[in-house]
Parts: structure tokens; C-alpha cells; sequence
């Protein structure tokens, strides 16, 4: 006997379907991840109870656009929320709704290794709370503005690089909580006229991200 399909909640058509369903003492918990393309994300909903873990949605939507309220949502409904560049979910449902990032063990042509379990940033990362009441872009710092958002090894973190294109130029780096302050970053980023992204792993250059994070070592070339 076949699975039934998960409920699919496309955010950009929003229902007044509710996302949870199940026993009331079990634990909701939203694993959010990257997707293709980037200016999207993809949320699982997950319960977990006594017996068992269970996917029990998927979500999906854009980053500048559905993001903010879909974790106010999530708070208001009781669910704790998590960012994972390779959610805790079953592989089949990650190639199905997301991008699967390299991990270890396997072969990827052209993409660079990216921790299983995300990556851990620099220390000297300033915090978003020392940021938040000063503009996020400096005087001058160009027009094509964009906000790449990270998972680190910690899922209630978020690493957010502000990047300005083509040049590839980082002028602003911040950690933040991602239940706390994720809103409040892209509310900002949109307001100062930034696009903003979410990556596995950014698309920089080694050095760049070597910079904010605890990158592994490069692969070495085959002979």
C-alpha cells in the first residue's frame, strides 16, 4: 500500500487550511532549508511524539516574500523553528521538495564540500543585535545589494553576508537568532532595497567565506 502524498502548502496562495494536525502534547518543530532557486525556501513541518517523528507537511515560498510571516505563524501556533542546510528529514523527501547539498561520501561534480551538519562561524562575527538600529549598507556601497542567509551548525542560528554585485564584495557580516532576529534582518534588508538569498553555502569565493566561517579543507584535485 502506497504512501499518501504529504500536504503541500504553496505560500504564494495562501488557505486558511491549517498546517497542524495530530495529538495536542506532541512537539512541533519546522526545519527550514534552502532551496532552488534561491530566493526560495522550503519548510517540513514535523511532529514528534513518544512513539514517533513524523513529517507531517511541506511548505514552500519565497524568501523576501513569505518568509517573515510564516515563522510569526509558526511562534503563534506553538512550533519551534529550525534552519538546516540538510534537514533531519528521510533523503527521498529532500530530493523531492529541496536541493540536496554535497555531504560526505558522495560524489558531486563542480560543488564544493558543505559540513552535513552546517557550518560554524568565525568567532569575530558582529552579532545582529549590535547592527539592527544603524543602516546595514554602507554610504556608497552600490545598487545591486543582496543578502545571502546561511545555516550554521547550530539550527536556531543564521549567518547573513550583504553582499554587492558583480564584485562579489562582502560590506556587512552578522550572526543572528533565527526565531528572534531573522524578521527583523530581512524587514530591514527589503526596506534598504537588498535582495535576499538563502544558501547552503554561499556562492564565494574559498577565501571570502573563510573569512566568516569554519570552512573545511578544499578538496584536492585528482591526479
Amino acid at each position: 500500500m502506497s504512501t499518501p502524498p504529504l500536504p503541500f502548502h504553496d505560500l504564494r496562495f495562501p488557505t486558511n487550511e491549517p498546517f497542524w494536525t495530530g495529538p495536542e502534547d506532541s512537539l512541533r518543530i519546522v526545519f527550514l532549508t534552502p532551496a532552488t532557486p534561491p530566493s526560495e525556501f522550503v519548510a517540513f513541518g514535523v511532529l514528534s511524539t513518544r512513539e514517533a517523528v513524523d513529517v507531517l507537511f511541506v511548505a514552500r515560498g519565497s524568501v523576501e516574500e513569505h518568509l517573515v510571516e510564516f515563522i510569526e505563524r509558526m511562534q503563534r501556533e506553538d512550533a519551534g523553528v529550525e534552519l538546516h542546510e540538510r534537514p533531519p528529514v528521510p533523503k527521498e523527501l529532500l530530493e523531492e521538495y529541496a536541493s540536496l547539498p554535497p555531504y560526505e561520501g558522495s560524489e558531486y561534480e563542480d560543488s564544493p564540500r558543505t559540513p552535513v551538519r552546517g557550518f560554524v562561524v568565525r568567532s569575530d562575527v558582529t552579532p545582529y543585535e549590535r547592527l539592527r538600529n544603524a543602516p546595514m549598507w554602507p554610504e556608497g556601497a552600490g545598487l545591486t545589494r543582496y543578502l545571502y542567509l546561511t545555516p550554521l551548525s547550530e539550527p536556531t542560528t543564521f549567518l547573513a553576508l550583504g553582499v554587492v554585485r558583480p564584485s562579489n564584495s562582502v560590506v556587512v557580516a552578522a550572526t543572528g537568532r533565527l526565531r528572534e532576529e531573522l524578521g527583523a534582518l530581512i524587514t530591514q534588508a527589503r526596506w534598504e532595497q537588498s535582495r535576499v538569498e538563502m544558501y547552503a553555502r554561499p556562492p564565494l569565493p574559498q577565501e571570502v567565506l573563510g573569512l566568516y566561517l569554519e570552512l573545511p579543507p578544499e578538496t584536492a584535485p585528482l591526479p
